[in-house]
């Protein structure tokens, strides 16, 4: 707003005005809710960066570094809407100590202005009286003559709304030198905690690293094992092909389902189903890979049956597998028994159906003992289920 137009709006209006500039979007009601705000964010951030820095990262399980590593993420985030947050007061508490400077000199030019004028009016006012040897500015005696009064106006406005003027302008004036001092403290509060809070986004996002290359190491760890699995089945089925008695048609004759009695298999341990046949996606990293088989859980040393009869073609360590033994049973048909303790026959033996291969272990990659069991049609891995009774 120009000078001479505000001026002229009287000290009631500029009052008025001045008190929005002072309280404005930055009111004591406004930082409180700011304030208050951070505070939650603060606790939230430091809960959970607390929770995920205690975690031993080197022994926690894959599920409690990447939740470790969710609540650190989460802890970054909300350090950095703190950050920009305190940027925001910042740049506000410039942006009102910039306002008040700037109206602080237009108040200050409008009040040099009225000097001047009250200066001349006081001049010519003593030059006209000055056979009287007074002055009604001077002296204070402003009712010397109607004339004066008269002549005072007619040069120049009223010499008394002139000085209310001038007082209103230098009163408004040092107020807003208060707002812009208190804009600077308020500024100088927030760089101070600024800065704590940069230490502190810098110290989280440190473990946040850590973490993130801990997991890193943990999916190629698994997907170098998944790759290394996939060679070792590769193998295994190249000599499950290569030993096992081919199908008298392309393609294998693999069992009916539903046609145990004809098929002749029987559950090779007598437990539940700890998981199927099919594809699996790894609940942490996301990889999705076939289990070739069912998995049976069961105590170490449970005593494992042959399927069905046929003649054991593997019965020896297989890497990933564990002590494994596979039987063909003809027709391309073949059975594994994986992960056992102990092996119950050697290859080349001739089997029936029900007797003990072997028992059940945690052998290779195995997270506890249990009995895994294929059945192949021609060395590809089909779910055992429908062809066992």
């Amino acid at each position: 707003m120009h000078r001479l137009l505000r001026v002229g709006l009287g000290a009631a209006l500029w009052s008025v005005l001045l008190g929005l500039l002072v309280v404005g979007p930055f009111a004591a009601g406004a930082q409180s809710s700011e304030s208050e705000a951070r505070a939650e964010r603060e606790r939230i951030r430091a809960e959970r960066a607390d929770a995920a820095a205690e975690l031993d990262a080197a022994r926690a399980e894959d599920a409690e570094v990447l939740s470790a590593l969710n609540a650190i993420t989460v802890a970054v985030t909300a350090q950095e809407e703190e950050m920009a947050s305190i940027q925001r007061g910042i740049d506000e508490a410039a942006a009102r100590q910039l306002d008040a400077e700037v109206a602080i000199a237009e108040l200050d030019a409008d009040a040099d202005i009225l000097e001047t004028r009250l200066a001349d009016l006081a001049i010519r006012g003593f030059v006209t009286s000055s056979d009287q040897g007074s002055s009604p500015l001077l002296d204070g005696d402003f009712s010397a003559s109607l004339r004066q009064q008269a002549l005072l106006e007619s040069v120049g406005g009223n010499a008394v709304a002139v000085l209310e003027e001038i007082r209103v302008l230098r009163g408004d004036a040092e107020a807003l030198r208060a707002e812009a001092a208190a804009a600077a403290a308020d500024a100088q509060a927030l760089e101070a905690e600024r800065a704590v809070a940069v230490a502190e986004l810098a110290e989280i996002q440190t473990l946040q690293a850590e973490l993130r290359a801990e997991m890193a190491a943990r999916v190629s760890e698994w997907e170098g094992l998944v790759a290394e699995l996939d060679a070792e089945d590769a193998e295994l089925t190249e000599l499950i092909n290569r030993l096992a008695t081919p199908a008298p048609r392309p393609g294998g004759a693999a069992p009916q389902p539903g046609e145990a009695s004809v098929s002749g298999f029987q559950w090779p341990i007598n437990a539940p189903i700890s998981s199927g046949f099919g594809y699996r996606v790894h609940p942490i990293f996301g990889t999705r890979r076939l289990h070739k088989g069912i998995d049976q859980g069961a105590s170490t040393g449970t005593p494992i049956a042959a399927a069905k009869g046929g003649t054991v073609i593997s019965s020896g360590w297989q890497n990933g597998y564990g002590n494994t033994v596979v039987i063909d049973h003809g027709s391309g048909i073949t059975t594994l028994y994986a992960h056992q303790s102990q092996l119950g026959v050697s290859a080349g033996d001739r089997v029936n159906r029900g007797d003990v291969i072997g028992y059940v272990g945690s052998t290779g990659n195995s997270t506890g003992p249990h009995l895994h069991f294929e059945i192949r049609s021609n060395g590809t891995a089909i779910d055992p289920v429908p062809y066992l009774p």
